[in-house]
């Protein structure tokens, strides 16, 4: 995923949990869970993986199938949909052959179980996709086989809105908030529309009936009962499921807590505000010298760029038919927000936070066309539309309606929110316009059972903090809270190796008393963040957005940076053969140019010191990318600032080289190609290193 991709995925996200809007007076649809009329699905068919060309996994570990199930149970004669699953396959369970058997006899045997895990999914309309490929890697998945079902109304299950983000995009203009809510009202109306017209029941779509797709699919599959896991939405389903199918629930295990009664869940600001002082407060702990006078001047650079909102040049028209595309007036909010979701990412947030200071005060036309740009790519795998119609049912967006005014009046730093209350309230109307109020509440009260259940939430959760799994913790009187400290969004899916000791542990007996499984690694938390003080640049920001506008652009400038890297290399490799050659040759000739300090010498020293800063250089944008490709808005991780100073005094080494050389050529002529190869060593070591001082790629 790219930086600007997952900027985007941020937009929708903002889109999906702060525009979920209603009004509390607004109609309920009175419906209860039980008062189903059918659950009849098909046997289940089955189908090669849609995503087999995308994951690599070997034969057998990967399967993939449909169930056949009623669109609305609650109504005779609905149609029918089919929703695809996938299984994971326990890696104990597959056959090894013989070699890989002997290989591993001093290894611990793993033991497959025969009670698997059904997975549910968040958003809510959030791909299998993404799951399948972490989920393979995960340690849980070694000795029990996984279930995953993608949602009905996503990608392969019927997709709801296949075109969400690529019709109308000549409504894609607004550069104000209150702009860009009336197009995101205007945008799901459509989608609504357009779904209701090929026949769409769009009251269907919520979580009692995705919570009836779980049942229908255990059911399908034979089994009595499974473990059940979820995450973030997938959390609600998970409470949702208590109520659907109690019987169906052997343990239960959920994470990132949505509360069933969804509670204060849309308090985004207050969210934020909290996301912030973590930040800020570790950043104290820790004196890190990154966050020297950060707060002030973070909070002062989004003002700055609310105040002064920036329309970019687009490069596609297609994408943006009015030529221009808006840089989000939030960026620099939730651009550090995004990186609160996997703790792996935290060290970068500080850096991230400063370089976009130092890009909103730039103001900067390229940087801001890269941004703006980029986050025109959107996916079609993460089911905007089903994910608008549940909010809209469920009451998501009534939630956020009920409390915008009040949690506008948190002090989260900005000046301008994530929404407005005319902004909620639009969204809200445009529910009720498409059918779409809320369903009755006493299907969405807080959850009371005696299921063994761990209820888990990072204490850094950007989205459903710590608050939000205290609520919901008393309801289970067979269960345990555990707070992770320090970790993201889901750390049961991120810790895999401590998280599969735990969940094992408890799905191997849940009858145990929970009090005494051992989760002192959960309990422990993840490692406080260590943050990290990139070399801040924003050359490759403007690169990108050159070569979005016109690759050949970038011609000329690759050509000026590699020019010299490869003649360095290429001097090396020379130096050092001519260096070995003469070490084993048995000639005793004297070579014009040797002595203490010789420009063969000198020429060596300032390639290897080049090409290791470079090496160096290369290194940082690696772990950039590595640590959250949003990271990159930063510029590069370390070890970059040492390597850029490595390249800067090659740079004084190159002129070193070029006096030496022309010194020892006048006491006493060189051979032509050594005269010739260590001037162009000096001059290469020079240029790269005026280059790099031009695009910002320095120490300081």
């Amino acid at each position: 995923m790219t930086k600007c991709k997952q900027l985007s995925l941020l937009a929708l996200l903002l889109f999906g949990l702060s525009t979920q809007t209603f009004a509390q007076e607004s109609p309920a649809v009175a419906v209860s869970t039980n008062a189903f009329i059918n659950d009849d699905v098909s046997d289940v068919t089955h189908v090669i993986c849609p995503f087999k060309n995308e994951i690599d996994y070997q034969p057998g570990r990967v399967r993939c199938g449909f169930i056949t199930v009623p669109e609305n149970r609650e109504v005779p004669d609905s149609r029918l949909l089919r929703i695809i699953f996938t299984h994971i396959t326990a890696q104990a369970s597959l056959d090894i052959d013989q070699e890989n058997k002997s290989a591993k006899e001093d290894e611990q045997v793993l033991e497959p179980r025969a009670d698997p895990i059904i997975y549910l999914t968040g958003g809510p309309g959030a791909g299998i996709e993404f799951y399948v490929n972490r989920f393979l890697k995960h340690d849980l998945t070694k000795t029990r086989d996984l279930y995953i079902l993608n949602q009905r109304g996503i990608g392969d299950s019927e997709e709801l809105c296949p075109y969400y983000d690529a019709t109308s995009r000549e409504q894609v203009l607004a550069d104000n908030l209150k702009g860009q809510e009336i197009e995101n009202a205007e945008r799901m109306k459509a989608c609504f529309n357009a779904a209701t017209n090929r026949g769409v029941d769009l009251s269907a779509y919520n979580t009692v009936e995705n919570a009836r797709d779980v049942r229908a699919l255990r059911r399908a599959l034979g089994f009595d009962s499974w473990n059940v896991w979820g995450i973030s939405y997938g959390s609600h389903l998970g409470q949702m499921l208590v109520n659907v199918d109690p019987e169906g629930i052997r343990a239960l295990v959920l994470d990132a807590i949505v509360p069933n009664d969804l509670g204060d869940l849309m308090r985004i600001h207050r969210w934020v505000a909290r996301n912030h002082q973590n930040v800020f407060t570790e950043c104290e702990r820790q004196g890190a010298a990154i966050c020297d006078g950060l707060e002030q001047a973070f909070y002062a650079a989004g003002n700055a760029l609310i105040a002064n909102p920036v329309m970019a040049d687009a490069f596609d028209e297609e994408l943006f038919p009015s030529g221009k595309a808006n840089v989000p007036a939030l960026i620099a909010a939730f651009a550090p927000f995004s990186m609160l979701y996997e703790q792996d990412e935290h060290p970068a947030i500080p850096a991230v936070m400063r370089g976009l200071v130092d890009m909103i005060n730039n103001r900067d036309d390229e940087v801001f066309q890269a941004l703006a740009n980029g986050a025109a790519e959107f996916s079609r795998s993460s089911g905007l539309g089903m994910g608008s119609a549940i909010r809209c049912n469920d009451g998501y967006m009534a939630a956020e309606a009920s409390i915008a005014a009040e949690d506008l009046q948190e002090d989260f730093g900005f000046n301008e929110g994530a929404f407005s209350v005319e902004g909620s309230q639009l969204m809200a109307d445009t529910c009720v316009e498409a059918g779409l109020a809320p369903r009755d509440r006493k299907d969405y009260q807080l959850i009371q059972s005696d299921i063994p259940t761990l209820v888990v939430n990072g204490d850094w959760d950007p989205i459903t903090p710590p608050a939000l799994a205290e609520r919901i913790a008393p309801g289970f009187s067979n269960g345990r809270l555990i707070i992770v400290p320090y970790a993201g969004h889901g750390p049961t899916r991120s810790m895999s190796e401590c998280a599969s000791q735990v969940l094992t542990d408890f799905f191997d007996d849940p009858s145990q008393n929970l009090a005494e499984l051992d989760a002192s690694c959960l309990e422990e938390g993840a490692a406080p963040p260590e943050f990290l003080d990139y070399l801040q640049t924003d050359i490759h920001l403007k690169l990108a957005a050159r070569a979005m506008d016109e690759p050949k652009n970038v011609v000329v400038p690759g050509l000026l940076a590699s020019t010299p890297i490869i003649i360095s290399l290429l001097g090396f490799i020379m130096i050092s053969w001519g260096a070995i050659a003469r070490r084993f040759s048995s000639s005793n000739v004297e070579v014009p140019g040797l002595g203490p300090v010789t420009p063969r010498l000198i020429a060596f020293i300032t390639t290897l010191v080049l090409l290791v800063g470079v090496g160096l250089i290369g290194l940082g944008v690696q772990t950039a990318m590595e640590i959250s490709e949003v990271s990159l808005i930063a510029g590069f991780a370390p070890p970059a600032g040492a390597g850029a100073l490595l390249v800067l005094l090659a740079g004084l080494m190159g002129i070193a080289t070029l006096v030496l050389t022309l010194k020892a050529h006048k006491n006493n002529p060189l051979r032509k190609r050594s005269l010739i190869g260590f001037i162009l060593l000096g001059l290469s070591a020079m240029l790269l290193s005026v280059l790099f001082v031009s695009w910002g790629i320095t120490p300081w």
